[in-house]
């Protein structure tokens, strides 16, 4: 056999040593007798430790006991091919972890016998990477389905508000009707019902992020001594309530009434834990946000935060489902016994307060879900203006615009019973051209935002055009991320949700024309 002149074996070595891929070789035996610089580095192993051993000191315990059957297999037809297509290798480092790799086998026959040439590659960062893109990929694949749902749910809330609206206006003329208090407490009742179904339609808009945000300064101490008193009240003696309100938890800016339905829902959710008892925890505390949590959690920035914090000492969640517990209509109750919206709706309020939801929990310890939310930068008061109970017209007309005729006709009654002369329209296209023949004979406008032939908000941009400073009210059973500026440009003085009851709407006219 020829002999290799030293200055090539030295550029062998030289590349071999130099290698980015590690590379290992044995004899029949299964003993290494070769190993360059990158073997060192990913078992944590010297060369002198490595020469001589068996490679099965670099193989996972649970792999060896099968490992020298495939090496003599290999010996028996040796080829150059990969080791492992198809499964998932690991190689097993001085310190007892593992590490993912790749690994590729050629047989190198010499003098001395066959050896094999082991390529040994280190994948853990693409393995990471890869995590990191299913990570995202899942990600959007629960918004994108969020979002869906939220526009459905947003659509039937819309149409069930008509109903209701419908419901509660002829059962409010029946009850102003009749004379019998026996029939006028039934009305009462069916109207208290018709609430409840308002009540549940908010918690539909809350969840499909059409309820737009009413933010004010908020102390959430405060919020948490109102809700703590209804708990009390409704929640077993089984189940004790403990509240820790740190004096220096900053303000918050937040909607009242969407981080009450937060409080309430996470509360019930913890007392459902705890069927035979234990003790529910509510906590508020500052938290600072440092740059490196910031940068895992693209929903946060570095700064200082209120973390309200709901604990429960109850039966835990199974890690099998605790990835689905955000998820709308998901829910570990029995059937009948829950919707699945409560902690769906909870996600969906925290992140529209640009803050973030964190859940842990243990089989038998409990489970805490903290709500990190902005620290009000700057304290701003807020004044509450009160709204007179019931204030009537007198002879006001009003121009009313609604292209369902049922609500058309209550709203026009309604309107009659406050004392203001109504003209109602059905068709926005006809209800502009006849305020602009007379504009001079409107004091109020009152539209619909969602028709079939124009929006609420043309509307008043036509009709501003022949009068700029006439008082609009707009009644909606969603917007869809309206803001207040784009309200004001169109000149909308007042926005009301529906269904609108009778004292809303006299309030709001009663303040536009004390206005004008």
């Amino acid at each position: 056999m020829t002999e290799i002149p030293r200055s090539v074996e030295s550029r062998l070595r030289a590349a071999v040593e130099s290698s980015p891929s590690g590379l290992l070789m044995i004899d029949a035996e299964g003993r290494i007798v070769l190993v360059n610089r990158e073997i060192e580095r990913l078992f944590g192993y010297s060369r002198e430790e490595l020469l001589g051993r068996s490679v099965d000191t670099l193989v996972p315990e649970r792999y060896r006991a099968g490992h020298p059957v495939f090496r003599k297999g290999f010996m028996g037809n040796p080829r150059v091919r990969p080791m492992g297509v198809g499964r998932d290798l690991f190689g097993l480092r001085k310190d007892g972890t593992e590490v993912p790799v790749e690994i590729g086998l050629t047989p190198v026959a010499t003098e001395d016998g066959l050896f094999v040439l082991s390529s040994i590659v280190d994948i853990s960062a693409r393995k990471q990477s890869e995590a990191d893109r299913r990570l995202l990929e899942e990600q959007l694949r629960h918004s994108q389905k969020m979002e869906a749902i939220g526009t459905l749910a947003g659509g039937v809330a819309h149409d069930f508000n008509n109903v209701l609206a419908a419901i509660i206006g002829f059962t409010e003329f029946a009850r102003n009707a009749t004379p019998d208090p026996r029939v006028r407490a039934d009305l009462t009742e069916a109207l208290q019902a018709a609430e409840r179904g308002r009540q549940i339609v908010e918690r539909v808009l809350a969840f499909s992020r059409r309820k737009p945000l009413e933010p004010r300064p908020l102390a959430l101490g405060e919020l948490v001594h109102e809700v703590t008193g209804l708990l009390r009240a409704t929640l077993p003696p089984s189940i004790t309530i403990r509240t820790v309100m740190a004096p220096d938890a900053p303000r918050v800016l937040a909607d009242p009434g969407s981080l009450h339905q937060v409080l309430m829902n996470l509360s019930t959710n913890a007392a459902h834990a705890m069927p035979t008892g234990g003790e529910l925890e509510i906590r508020v505390e500052p938290f600072y946000v440092r740059d490196s949590v910031a940068r895992a959690r693209p929903n946060l920035r570095e700064g200082t935060y209120t973390r309200l914090a709901v604990r429960d000492t109850g039966h835990g969640i199974d890690p099998s489902l605790r990835e689905r517990v955000f998820e709308p209509f998901f829910t570990t109750k029995p059937q009948g016994s829950g919707t699945g919206l409560g902690l769906a709706i909870v996600h969906g309020i925290i992140r529209d307060h640009e803050g973030v939801v964190e859940l842990t929990s243990a089989v038998g310890a409990g489970t805490t879900v903290e709500c990190l939310l902005p620290a009000l930068d700057q304290e701003r008061a807020h004044d509450a203006a009160a709204v007179d109970d019931l204030p009537r017209g007198h002879g006001e007309c009003v121009l009313l615009i609604d292209d369902e005729r049922t609500l058309a006709e209550i709203g026009r009654r309604r309107l009659e019973d406050l004392g203001y002369r109504v003209v109602a329209e059905t068709d926005p296209e006809v209800a502009v051209a006849r305020f602009r023949a007379a504009p001079e004979s409107v004091d109020v406008v009152i539209t619909d935002y969602s028709m079939a032939r124009l929006s609420g908000l043309e509307v008043v941009r036509r009709m501003r055009e022949a009068a700029p400073g006439v008082p609009a009210i707009l009644l909606t059973g969603f917007v869809e991320e309206l803001p207040p500026e784009t309200l004001a440009a169109a000149g909308i003085q007042r926005m009301l949700r529906k269904p609108v009851s009778t004292a809303e709407l006299a309030g709001a006219l009663a303040d536009l024309l004390r206005r004008g």
